[in-house]
């Protein structure tokens, strides 16, 4: 069962924020600083999008994963040879890891690894070449390498690295690659590593009609669905699990538990929720007679020994071996998440219960070791390894490992509060793990009612009772993931909201989470309302998102709407605050068509700043229902001459998805295509916008290829015209066409030629875009400093760096060139760094070519001494 998640366009750097159930920790947390709207999530979005780089950020168990392999396996529909889809711009995905991807230096090898891997066990005859990875699928279209789980790998430098590599492949191949990178909430400032072009989303939680539609999947088999949904609902408000049970991966953990016994009581908290999982996949297992498929495991063991003490030998290790499975997996995610990144049988073997015998290979060993894991359920088989099927089941039994026992929990109490025995340390800060694993630690430390429990209690309290930003921000977030805190939290959060003196964002969310404790909903209704009201003393954007909080809470939701419905209209407040309020409003079914008007108003409002228009619009996006009013807003949207036509295609975009209204996006986009006053850029962006409509790509195609034969554009716009056209299967040869007859055309100005030559290189595959642009680049009549510009540019497609750096050696050793044209080309040749010594080479020949200049060798001799000096 899938349930299509919504999505918010992000904005680093500002401070509004649609996500209720995420917790501001700092200003330069992505995840904690949206802006935009909330939509239903499409193909588009993802695979579709025309961004060369998108951050997907959502928190622990937020459904990343999943969207992933949802989005492959959908894609994978559309590339049946029956179901290829006809628009421009759709990739081909691919998914690994971003640990995979780290420990690999070199992206085409490891994409080919981690896929060969990923499809070995569904018959894949013989691995994938590293060679299938390092040009396009097909013409015209990329390759969508999604990255899962970028903030897995455990070092800040190396997530930045591959960040930087992967923006690297963006800019250089961007007709090869796509990038979707999936994490838990990174500072911003490792995240904007991936490139200025870099489109941020955060993937939000299941709203309540989410989670009712995911229920009503999970429970069809059973009779009397409707019951049995109204059931897990009360049984989630009982439990205090009804927020947690947003995030997907807890709903389905939830659901499953329900199913296995509806009559059993759902767990309290976040800890026994997976505990009570884990459980349950054992009683499955044993259900499933996994013992028997365990003793045939150690049966063929042992059983490849004939002499008795060796056969005895192995079939006791063995025997000891599924006895501490469960230990041993505690064991092995503790290892993991502490950076350890051997195979899983590597690290088991390690272990005292699952050491080798003497007398049994290793090979056989770890064979055996793997048949004991693949069918517990906890961990799945990827290549030749075995991974946790989710990050947080991993922290779960890391967790379980930290904590197994006594002396193992008081080493980790001291761990985690090193100042627990200095009574008046200022420095008295929270602990410094992530937050997710940090609430499973917490919980287990707290269980037991011994002294460890009553120290962490102790620790807890005295960080609750200091007033610095960490411990509210600390205790915020803990309790939004149901940690077993000390009763005094409630206490101290209120304290947090209370605080005049504090961040007003920490206040705001200090009474937010209070909402989260038994027995406090009202008191953080009361403080929201509160906060949400009082305009002269807290500023408008808290008031909007008190508001849209106090939304989200039982009983409160008519308040809140009084107060959403003020602020639009309340000129006092700015319009980014107003905008705001009007979206929150539309999140609240009964007030939709009134969303609608604030929204649609904002829209047309051509008083407003662009920036408040185009935000009114994406929030408009988003409202389901009301569609006439909301084409109308997007077609007079489309229309406005005072926009950027970025902003008016993004328009038409939004209308052609709403039913019955593809017809009035065509023709807008259509209209500012044959408009002759706009410029030739605009006319071709309505084009392009038009190519990705289904059904229209010939129409545009015909607008386009007018664009490449029209005289009275400029020859950089014609070419630009046959750039687009080439994105198009059924007009790519046309295109070629155009852009060899503009290279070719000895009447252009050169750099015309050139640019026509590189666009066709960048957009197709065709063997003929090489040869032309290498005949271009090493025409003696045309100026060599051009030339060498466009190498420059060549240079930056890696596909195509081994050309760029043969041309720079050609004009290098090019007589006929100036002696400094030379000197530059083989400056040139050493910055690429793939033929440095050959670069030496010619620049010695030059230092020492009495046929140039004093200056020119002088020149030459600077260069390769700065060269030797930095080798």
């Amino acid at each position: 069962m899938y349930v299509r998640q919504k999505v918010a366009t992000l904005q680093p750097g500002t401070h509004r924020s649609e996500t209720f159930d995420s917790v501001p920790h700092a200003a330069d947390s992505l995840s904690h600083t949206p802006t935009g709207t909330v939509r239903v999530l499409s193909d588009e979005t993802v695979l579709g999008s025309d961004a060369p780089t998108r951050i997907l950020v959502a928190g622990a168990g937020g459904g990343k994963s999943t969207l992933l392999r949802r989005q492959l396996a959908d894609a994978a529909g559309h590339w049946l040879p029956h179901h290829r889809p006809a628009r421009a711009g759709v990739a081909v995905p691919v998914l690994i890891r971003a640990t995979t991807l780290a420990a690999g230096p070199v992206l085409p090898v490891a994409l080919a690894t981690a896929v060969t891997e990923e499809l070995g066990p569904f018959g894949l005859r013989e691995p994938l070449t590293a060679d299938i990875f390092s040009h396009r699928p097909f013409a015209h279209v990329p390759w969508l390498v999604m990255v899962d789980g970028l903030d897995e790998i455990p070092q800040r430098n190396d997530r930045i690295a591959l960040l930087e590599r992967l923006a690297l492949a963006a800019e250089q191949q961007p007709g090869v690659y796509r990038f979707v990178v999936t994490t838990r909430p990174l500072p911003v400032a490792e995240l904007s590593h991936l490139g200025p072009a870099t489109a941020y989303s955060e993937l939000r939680p299941f709203t309540r009609s989410d989670l009712r539609a995911y229920a009503r999947g999970r429970f069809a088999s059973l009779p009397d669905v409707k019951i049995h949904i109204n059931e897990f609902m009360t049984g989630l408000k009982l439990s205090g699990l009804e927020a947690l049970a947003r995030t997907p991966l807890i709903a389905s953990i939830l659901c499953r538990l329900y199913l296995a016994d509806p009559t059993r009581p759902l767990p309290e908290g976040r800890t026994a929720t997976y505990r009570s999982f884990v459980e349950l996949l054992y009683e499955q297992n044993a259900h499933k007679d996994i013992r028997r498929t365990h003793d045939a495991a150690i049966r063929a063991l042992k059983d490849q020994y004939q002499i008795p003490r060796d056969n005895l030998a192995a079939e006791r290790a063995a025997q000891g071996v599924r006895d501490h499975l469960p230990e041993l997996i505690d064991r092995l995610a503790h290892e993991r998440i502490n950076g350890n990144t051997a195979s899983a049988t590597e690290i088991l073997v390690s272990h005292v219960p699952a050491r080798r015998p003497d007398r049994v290979t290793k090979s056989r060993w770890q064979s055996f070791l793997g048949d004991l894991l693949r069918p517990t359920g906890l961990v799945v088989q990827r290549g030749d390894d075995f991974v946790f099927l989710h990050q947080t089941l991993l922290e779960f039994h890391a967790a379980r490992y930290a904590t197994r026992d006594r002396q193992a929990r008081t080493e980790l109490f001291h761990e985690v509060f090193p100042h627990h025995r200095d009574p008046v340390a200022a420095d008295a800060k929270p602990p410094s793990v992530e937050a997710s694993y940090l609430g499973f630690l917490l919980d287990g430390l707290l269980e037991g009612g011994d002294h460890i429990a009553t120290a962490t209690t102790w620790a807890l309290e005295r960080l609750g009772a200091h007033t610095s930003t960490a411990a509210c921000r600390f205790l915020t977030e803990q309790t939004h993931l149901r940690t077993r805190l000390p009763r005094a939290t409630a206490g101290h959060l209120a304290d947090f909201a209370a605080d005049t003196t504090r961040d007003m964002w920490d206040r705001v969310y200090a009474a937010w989470a209070l909402s989260r404790l038994e027995g406090h909903q009202d008191q953080s209704a009361g403080l929201l309302a509160a906060f949400a009201a009082e305009t002269i003393r807290y500023g408008g954007v808290y008031q909007v998102k008190a508001a849209g909080l106090l939304a989200r809470l039982d009983g409160h939701r008519d308040e809140a709407a009084v107060l959403l419905s003020a602020f639009p209209t309340d000129t006092a407040l700015s319009i980014d605050d107003r905008v705001y309020a009007a979206w929150a409003l539309a999140q609240l079914d009964e007030h939709t068509a009134d969303a609608v008007t604030f929204l649609v108003s904002f829209v047309t409002d051509t008083t407003l700043g662009r920036d408040h228009r185009v935000r009114a619009l994406t929030d408009l996006s988003g409202v389901e229902g009301h569609t006439d009013r909301v084409a109308k807003a997007f077609l007079a949207f489309a229309r406005d001459p005072t926009l950027r036509m970025e902003d008016r295609v993004r328009a038409a975009a939004h209308l052609a998805q709403l039913d019955g209204h593809a017809q009035d996006a065509v023709g807008v986009l259509t209209a500012c295509a044959m408009d002759t006053t706009l410029k030739a850029a605009d006319r071709m962006e309505a084009a392009a916008q038009l190519t990705r409509l289904d059904g229209h790509a010939h129409d545009a195609a015909g607008l386009l290829v007018a664009f490449a034969a029209d005289t009275t554009l400029t020859v950089w716009d014609r070419v630009h015209a046959a750039g687009y056209l080439a994105r198009l299967d059924a007009h790519a040869e046309d295109a070629i066409s155009l852009l060899i007859a503009f290279a070719t055309n000895t009447e252009l100005e050169v750099w015309d030629r050139l640019e026509a030559a590189l666009t066709l290189i960048r957009r197709t595959a065709d063997k003929r875009a090489t040869e032309l642009f290498t005949a271009l680049a090493t025409d003696s009549t045309l100026d060599s400093i051009d030339r060498m510009e466009a190498i420059k540019y060549l240079a930056k497609l890696n596909l195509h760096k081994r050309l760029a750096s043969d041309l720079y050696a050609t004009l290098a050793a090019d007589t006929t060139l100036s002696g400094t044209s030379r000197v530059l080309a083989a400056v040139s040749l050493a910055d690429l760094g793939r033929n440095k010594a050959q670069a030496v080479q010619l620049l010695t020949a030059l230092s020492t070519d009495t046929e140039l200049s004093d200056g020119v060798r002088r020149f030459a001799s600077r260069v390769l001494f700065s060269l030797r000096v930095t080798r």
